[in-house]
């Protein structure tokens, strides 16, 4: 019986090639997509999952009485814990270098390396690393230990053994490598290459060191409240209680908790506080579920058309004896294998739209080697499962129910109901196609604004070049005078905070006129602000003709006069409010810029030179402002210059305007896919409705025939034919627009300047689905009208 069934299957799919490409097809792509966003989306939420033990692990992080996240504490926090929480187990303090690179040398081997990351000795008790070579007990024991992934090890040492030999950093300290790091199995927010043992760590601990970020890990997982209730009373106890107030007296009158907690595995996508890449990850699932959706119900609609064109078998076969549910069981045996069919073409079109994805969103997927691999069949055979009921459960339920009375007076119609569900069907995937046209024409709408917005500044023809701290500080001014004498360089300054690049987003606390203001504090150079062609609104640039600008003068951004709030505050006071008893003289208010992405608001800034208040800050790069006229020449001329700057330092810079455009690039990509969604949708909408149009024109034939007897012109036709399918597509227009308003309304909330929603957006998008619509109806329907008459009454 099987085999009858699975013969009976190919040949009916052999018999309607045009109708099983439609369907096989349309199910292979939305399949496809939605398997690489199901594996995305795995990814995402495998992170910090390749140890069982993490979920005993938590980030202590600090937060300012301004609401603003301040991961690093101070750096006796952790052993403080340790030493008054019975549950503590173990502790680590690490300092990250992220995207930072930091120059590595063995010998005259020199690479620059990102995600270098300090450690106190407590990491591997707290991170349980799996090591390639070395002791994991041992291995940070030593002061100026050194862990390195095998990457690493091949970039520097080849085929050789790297254990107990030493890397030098930034040629200056010599680190002796004591173990090889696997890569975890999953992704982990510590991108860590390089893990070397702080050997300052022991100067560095006092309470005013708050640069390390501290884990603990704890016996047994606790749960957030009791935790974080518990860290901090300690913290209260031995560090903020200056009299007999009881803990619980000091939250009643007020005071915010300022320690709170993360367990490890939810730090990536479920962040405490600031932005997670996981609503992006989850917006392309349920789009790419959308698009798997629209391709099941165009499965079923085409095949509920082909139950209705064998409806004369399903006749014959009750007569001949055939049950319900032996009919049934057939039409679903047909339907699985065609699904099964998808499922092998979704597989091969994953094979080769998975590296263009991985290229897209700079990732390393693979269906194979991941510890979600399981997860990822079983999730796979679920969709299938849903599919398959979805495209085959109502057509194989009319194809069982079929009145052999009926059927053998040729009666082969679909009746009321069955018109409803197609007609149905066509409504969703139409609504699907808009929704997708919509949000197209939306996002490219905010890309547009982004990127033709006035950002406050010029980035073009400047050079960012990473420079290390002496020469960005003590060393800057003759370090500008020479790149000022090779020709084609105009103006040379430095900036705390490079725009487009990883911005310090904490605050500091200043008094001005008798009041407290949290202001962001960037230090820059004279010539930092004519580098940019930043405006100036009142008052002056800092200028060398006004030597109290090295210490003791400060400029603020728009954002901060208004929080200040002050008309013109040029020739004002201000200072640091905890720490400063000599204050800076406002002296000129620039107009805001954009430092970081539109998502974020232009901070209220204060920029002053050098560091002779309160705090220190360094970081950064310098920035040159070039003449393009020759500049490889002159970019040739830093560089051999740089040799004598910063001898065994090989330059690296980058253009501004390139790096600045990167903030667009998790935008960028997300506009990619659903431009590629959209095509899609609208390719299954199209050919579901096309070989829908197909099989009601085959229907009405004989009544085509018999109006054009009578008279009935190509055009009146042509209309008869096609303003019922019209009608669908603007009930599903209707659908759509709030349903698509409502969405990408909160979409665009993530952006702190958007462009408003304009309603043209949705006339196109509706304008283009008729359009498409009319096009794929009108023209079957014009070769219907344009057929002869004689050909469908003849046998009449």
């Amino acid at each position: 019986m099987f085999r009858n069934y699975c013969k009976i299957a190919f040949r009916s799919l052999m018999k309607s090639k045009f109708t099983s490409f439609v369907n096989i097809g349309g199910l292979a792509i939305s399949l496809a997509s939605f398997l690489i966003i199901l594996l995305y989306l795995n990814y995402e939420l495998s992170y910090d999952r390749w140890d069982p033990s993490l979920k005993q692990v938590y980030r202590v992080s600090r937060q300012t009485e301004s609401n603003f996240a301040n991961n690093p504490v101070p750096a006796p926090l952790a052993p403080l814990l340790q030493e008054h929480m019975k549950e503590v187990e173990a502790y680590t303090r690490i300092i990250p270098s992220g995207k930072h690179e930091i120059l590595i040398s063995v010998d005259d081997r020199k690479i620059y390396q990102q995600n270098v990351v300090m450690a106190d000795s407590g990491f591997l008790q707290v991170f349980p690393l799996r090591l390639l070579a070395g002791n994991a007990a041992t291995a940070f024991n030593a002061p100026a230990s050194a862990l390195i992934t095998k990457a690493v090890s091949e970039k520097l040492f080849g085929k050789e053994d790297p254990m107990g030999k030493v890397i030098m950093v930034y040629n200056r300290m010599a680190f002796t490598v004591s173990g090889v790091i696997a890569e975890p199995a999953t992704p982990s927010h510590i991108n860590a290459s390089i893990i070397l043992r702080d050997p300052y760590m022991a100067a560095n601990s006092g309470w005013g060191n708050i640069s390390y970020i501290s884990y603990i890990r704890l016996r047994e997982p606790l749960t957030p409240g009791i935790l974080e209730d518990k860290v901090n009373r300690i913290f209260y106890e031995h560090r903020l209680k200056t009299g007999n107030e009881s803990y619980a007296a000091y939250i009643k009158a007020g005071h915010a908790p300022s320690l709170f907690t993360e367990a490890v595995p939810d730090i990536h996508n479920f962040p405490r506080l600031g932005s997670s890449p996981f609503k992006t990850t989850m917006i392309l699932f349920l789009l790419a579920g959308l698009l798997l959706l629209s391709g099941a119900l165009n499965s079923s609609n085409l095949s509920l058309v082909k139950t209705l064109k064998r409806s004369r078998e399903v006749g014959v076969r009750k007569v001949m004896g055939s049950s319900r549910s032996q009919i049934l069981g057939q039409f679903m045996m047909e339907v699985t294998i065609q699904c099964g069919i998808s499922l092998l073409l979704a597989m091969c079109l994953c094979i080769i739209m998975l590296p263009l994805f991985n290229q897209t969103f700079g990732l390393s997927l693979s269906f194979s080697g991941q510890l979600y691999s399981y997860k990822m069949i079983l999730q796979g055979g679920a969709a299938l499962l849903a599919i398959i009921l979805i495209s085959g459960l109502y057509p194989a339920m009319v194809f069982a129910r079929r009145s052999v009375v009926h059927v053998m007076k040729g009666n082969f119609s679909m009746g009321n109901t069955g018109k409803r569900f197609s007609h149905s069907l066509i409504v969703v995937q139409f609504a699907v196609s808009v929704f997708f046209m919509v949000s197209v024409l939306v996002m490219a709408h905010q890309m547009n604004f982004m990127k033709h917005r006035d950002i406050g500044f010029n980035p073009e023809q400047v050079v960012q070049i990473e420079a290390m701290q002496p020469t960005r500080e003590k060393n800057f001014e003759q370090t500008r005078a020479k790149l000022l004498r090779i020709p084609g360089v105009q103006l040379v300054s430095k900036t705390t905070a490079v725009p487009g690049g990883d911005i310090d987003t904490s605050f500091s606390t200043f008094n001005y006129a008798g009041s407290s203001r949290a202001l962001s504090s960037v230090r820059v150079s004279t010539d930092f602000f004519a580098t940019l062609g930043i405006a100036v609104l009142a008052g002056r640039m800092f200028s060398d003709a006004h030597p109290e600008d090295q210490d003791n003068t400060a400029i603020i951004n728009e954002s901060a006069a208004k929080s200040l709030g002050v008309v013109d505050p040029v020739g004002t006071q201000i200072r640091y409010a905890s720490c400063d008893s000599v204050p800076y003289q406002i002296v000129g208010v620039v107009k805001d810029f954009q430092v970081q992405g539109f998502d974020s608001y232009v901070r209220p800034t204060l920029y002053s030179i050098s560091n002779a208040h309160c705090t220190y800050q360094s970081g950064g790069a310098l920035l040159v402002k070039v003449n393009t006229a020759n500049l490889d020449k002159t970019l040739a001329d830093i560089s051999a210059l740089w040799e004598t700057i910063e001898p065994g330092f090989p330059l690296r810079y980058s253009f501004l305007d390139d790096n600045f455009q990167q903030v667009f690039s998790s935008y960028t990509r997300v506009q990619y896919i659903i431009h590629v969604f959209t095509f899609i949708s609208v390719f299954i909408s199209v050919m579901g409705l096309l070989a829908l149009t197909v099989y009601m024109t085959e229907q009405r034939t004989r009544e085509i025939g018999i109006r054009k007897v009578l008279g009935a012109s190509v055009g009146g036709i042509v209309a008869l034919l096609s303003k019922d399918f019209l009608k669908l597509v603007i009930f599903s227009v209707l659908i759509a627009t709030p349903v698509a308003w409502y969405l990408l309304e909160r979409w665009l909330r993530d952006f702190a300047y958007r462009a408003g929603i304009s309603w043209y957006l949705f006339a196109i998008a509706a304008a283009g689905a008729l359009l498409i619509a009319f096009a794929t109806v009108g023209l079957q329907s014009l070769r219907a009208a344009r057929a002869n008459p004689v050909n469908s009454l003849k046998a009449e």
